[in-house]
């Protein structure tokens, strides 16, 4: 997996779809959430997400590009990553990204 894959993963407007439609998705649980900061990204991602949602999509393009290697054709085929995969990365990053934008209370970081 090189650099290019990733940017060419980052880049693809299915696979950034379908990223979406995740996030929005898992959006809906975390919304309920215990934890203000989870609460404050499931509500900025039902609102249109933007910058947050490109960090999911930026993140999950860097490690899952190598499921979407097509080495023979020298490019990347999103449609080689299952959506249970997509799923599993974004869950696995919702902790993450949401430290990225907010802090232990929910608000806005700087």
């Amino acid at each position: 997996m090189s650099y290019e894959d990733i940017d060419q993963l980052t880049q693809d407007h299915t696979f950034q779809g379908r990223v979406r439609a995740c996030t929005v998705q898992e959006a809906e649980s975390f919304r309920n959430d215990a934890r203000p900061l989870f609460v404050a990204l499931a509500e900025d991602t039902l609102r249109g997400g933007g910058a947050t949602t490109l960090a999911f999509v930026r993140i999950g393009a860097a490690s899952m590009a190598g499921a979407a290697q097509q080495p023979a054709h020298d490019a990347v085929d999103q449609s080689l990553i299952t959506d249970a995969a997509i799923l599993a990365n974004v869950q696995a990053n919702w902790e993450v990204v949401a430290g990225l934008f907010y802090d232990d209370a929910g608000a806005a970081l700087p």
